[in-house]
């Protein structure tokens, strides 16, 4: 690290130190020069200068503390191999290092600028990064679009800054950046007392979140670390784009309140899929379902929440539910052998551990191979006689401390075919005492002696979640994960393995139809204008039906004589529907008669459903009654879908009929979904035995269905107009009988 001198000295500063200085950022954003260092990435990105600098300027630095002085003490302290500006005009220097008066004064274009000032002063720094010629900047104030509208208006003016020239700023209201890996911390408060490099990065627009993982055991250690707060410039996905051109980083977390813009997180996860690096999502806000109360079933089924979980099921982005498991997800993804499935060994002390284990694994999906005659063979004399060789494997308490019980009970279990990973269960907890009277080193050593010479990986499982850090660290030497508390560990193997089979098995991504002017300008014939809500259920199913969409033979009537007219040409039974606007749900006010098998029954049915649904909403505008042929008996299904502002055309499948929003049974898919994505959308259901036959049932026509689910996809696609379509029951028939939309609604 270097310290310049202080302004007063400016122009002693000799001229070839200055023009190296300038050479050296030169070099820095040419990718030739930089492909032979350590820890450095061969292509170039725009973050590239911000986040692996070789010159910062710390602007806002005071005597009296605060973000810039905590960035030069954290810069001190990680060791930071280039070179310290301190920037503020009131000193000529700072706790005894030497101060510029401003960004102009330094000798050279700094690489990255930190910027601790007042929100109101954020702007101008900025404009003065630019104008000379910095690589980024990180700005660590609050008091932007968090604070209403004279924040916004300031967020506002630095965005347009980053977008007109290109330049890439963290912030505002952030901790910052901290590069592991080059000891370069742009970090405006304590760091915590880790300062070694991992293979794990991490973004997160909440910074003490961030510097949770920073500083817990609960992770391991970290290559980066970057809090982005309100995203002005530079936004999560921009910065998880950056990690993958890292070739130090294994594994990336994102803690994640939003996601702007989702066709390019698309681009960015494609990307770590091909480069095999795993993204693991901390999701926050899922209680803010983000639905509404649509006059459609599909509206109190699909939401921010749900759409996200279709948006990572689709890329292969892993999903957890708090920091325990990111840390413990990312532990087992980062170490040099993954699991290639779900299969797990076991071995624990306790019968006890044992059978807790396997509750949670059998919960979580994971599977326990049986143990095979030969492996029992090679374990049975390692253990006492009342022990049973079996997987689980129960060591007992006489078989541990014992290096040689360690090494053969994990290699035979590692052997045992399907088995991706072995878990050697135990504790290491605060109070345990010490680890040598415990017995762990000749269990540490075991496990280092197959890890050595093995290829299936091997983790360590605390039951409990407080482990001694002198154990994680032993055991970090064999490349062996430490993962803490039961259900937190096995939850993250079950992760682990679904994303290797998702990486092996992941299906080529559906490609969009080009759209059918002709029929989109029908369909738009159909509509009525915007805003308009609930379309008549007759011109729903004209629509549905431009799409291929099945839907019963039928029309509309207004008095019995043309009801039994429609009756006679579809055939008999029919149901009778009211139609009436306002009223979409028509079960609830008695506005629908199935079951009509003649004549007789029509004239009788007609005129008591309409006093019947008057009596109920006195105020509804009746328009008809629909007659429609009677579908066969089948299974019911609600079909449907909504063009979210976020998330585009989205659509949903799930058991339906008037249990719909009881069971909540449903799987989403993000368009373009083909017929394909329609058939992996039904086999997710948990439903799914009763669309396969179930007790002797006859299968249904799955593929009809899949392409109505394809259908919707394309219908919400092409008609971004249509807010939402909602088609309950969609009856799947027998096998090669198709399918049938009994109802249908839109929304536009």
């Amino acid at each position: 690290m270097v310290l310049l001198p202080s302004a007063p000295d400016i122009h002693s500063v000799d001229l070839v130190h200055v023009v190296a200085a300038w050479l050296r950022m030169l070099e820095r954003n040419c990718v030739v020069g930089r492909s032979g260092e350590p820890g450095r990435a061969v292509e170039s990105h725009r973050l590239r200068r911000l986040v692996d600098p070789a010159s910062i300027a710390v602007v806002g630095v005071s005597p009296k503390g605060g973000y810039g002085l905590g960035t030069v003490e954290n810069l001190e302290r990680f060791g930071f191999p280039g070179r310290i500006y301190q920037v503020n005009p009131n000193y000529r220097e700072v706790a005894g290092r030497p101060a510029w008066p401003d960004l102009a004064s330094l000798p050279e274009a700094v690489d990255a600028v930190a910027i601790a000032v007042p929100a109101r002063a954020t702007p101008g720094v900025v404009r003065d990064a630019i104008a000379t010629g910095a690589g980024g900047a990180v700005a660590f104030a609050a008091g932007f679009a968090e604070l209403g509208a004279e924040g916004l208006s300031l967020q506002a003016e630095i965005a347009a800054l980053g977008r007109e020239s290109g330049f890439p700023l963290i912030g505002p209201n952030c901790l910052g950046v901290v590069n592991y890996v080059r000891r370069t911390p742009l970090w405006g408060i304590t760091t915590g007392t880790r300062t070694e490099a991992g293979r794990i990065a991490v973004v997160g627009q909440s910074g003490n979140i961030v510097l949770s993982l920073m500083s817990s055991t609960c992770c391991p250690p970290l290559s980066h670390a970057v809090s982005c707060g309100n995203q002005a410039v530079v936004d999560a996905v921009e910065v998880i784009d950056f990690f993958l051109g890292d070739p130090e980083v294994r594994v990336v977390i994102a803690v994640m309140e939003t996601i702007g813009d989702v066709a390019a997180f698309r681009r960015v996860a494609a990307r770590a899929a091909e480069r095999e690096t795993p993204i693991i999502v901390l999701k926050l806000g899922r209680s803010m379902q983000g639905s509404r109360a649509a006059v459609a079933h599909t509206g109190s089924l699909t939401g921010a929440t749900h759409l996200a979980d279709a948006l990572f099921d689709e890329c292969g982005v892993i999903r957890v539910n708090d920091l325990d498991e990111a840390g413990a997800v990312a532990a087992l993804l980062a170490a040099k052998r993954r699991p290639a499935g779900r299969g797990l060994g076991v071995t624990a002390s306790s019968g006890g551990e044992c059978g807790l284990v396997s509750d949670i694994a059998a919960a979580a999906g994971l599977t326990l191979p049986e143990l095979p005659a030969s492996a029992s063979e090679r374990i049975a004399p390692l253990l006492p006689p009342f022990a049973r060789p079996a997987n689980p494997l129960d060591i007992t308490a006489v078989g541990w401390g014992y290096r040689d019980v360690s090494r053969e009970t994990i290699a035979a279990l590692a052997a045992i075919p399907g088995v991706d990973i072995v878990a050697s269960v135990g504790q290491a907890s605060a109070y345990v005492g010490s680890l040598d009277e415990y017995g762990w080193w000749p269990m540490v050593e075991g496990l280092g002696d197959v890890a050595a010479n093995g290829s299936t990986p091997i983790v360590v499982v605390s039951t409990v979640p407080d482990v001694q850090p002198e154990l994680v660290a032993a055991l970090a030497a064999y490349d062996i994960p430490v993962l803490a508390g039961t259900q937190t560990a096995i939850h993250a193997i079950a992760s682990a393995g679904r994303y290797a089979e998702w990486l092996r098995d992941r299906p080529a991504p559906a490609v969009a139809a080009p759209i059918d002017e002709r029929r989109r300008a029908k369909a738009l014939a159909l509509l009525p204008p915007a805003g308009s809500g609930g379309v008549s259920e007759t011109m729903s199913k004209a629509v549905a039906d431009l799409y291929g969409i099945p839907t019963p033979a039928g029309g509309i009537a207004t008095t019995v004589d043309e009801a039994l007219g429609i009756a006679r040409e579809t055939g008999y039974p029919v149901v009778l529907k009211i139609e009436a606007d306002g009223l979409h749900h028509k079960t609830e006010a008695g506005g629908v008669v199935v079951g009509l098998d003649s004549d007789d029954a029509v004239r009788v049915a007609y005129p008591a459903l309409v006093r019947r649904v008057m009596t109920a909403v006195p105020d509804a505008g009746i328009r008809g009654v629909r007659v429609e042929r009677m579908a066969p008996e089948g299974v019911e299904l609600v079909v449907g879908g909504t063009n979210d502002p976020a998330f585009g055309p989205a659509v949903v499948v799930g058991m339906g009929g008037v249990l719909v929003e009881l069971l909540r049974d449903a799987v989403h898919g993000l368009a373009p979904v083909d017929m394909a994505g329609g058939l992996r959308m039904l086999a997710a259901l948990r439903g799914r035995p009763l669309l396969e036959g179930f007790r002797g049932g006859r299968p249904a026509d799955t593929e009809a269905v899949a392409a109505a689910i394809a259908a919707v996809s394309t219908l919400l696609s092409e008609l971004p107009e249509v807010r939402e379509i909602d088609i309950n029951p969609l009856v799947a028939l027998g096998r090669g009988d198709g399918c049938v939309a009994l109802d249908c609604l839109l929304v536009v």
